[in-house]
């Protein structure tokens, strides 16, 4: 059963972990939050909550084989 509008912001404005906002998405869309390749989970969480209220789901990111994922903390860097 799809949600209306007032349904979606009503229960969106109630959650307050990470894992309620992931068990709504579910809700909403009927699927698991797909992988986005962001670092920080509080992006995943704005993004949860932004495809919610528009009622858009996050398109999955799929990279490419044998892609590395580089962290700001050990990307190889040349000081000079």
């Amino acid at each position: 059963m799809a949600l209306t509008e007032k349904q979606r912001i009503d229960k969106l404005s109630k959650v307050q972990t990470g894992k309620e906002f992931h068990d709504l998405y579910e809700e909403v869309f009927g699927e698991e939050y797909p992988e986005t390749v962001t670092r920080d989970p509080n992006d995943d969480i704005d993004r949860i909550a932004q495809a919610i209220f528009d009622n858009v789901p996050v398109k999955e990111v799929v990279l490419p084989k044998g892609a590395k994922i580089w962290y700001k903390e050990t990307y190889p860097t040349k000081e000079i």
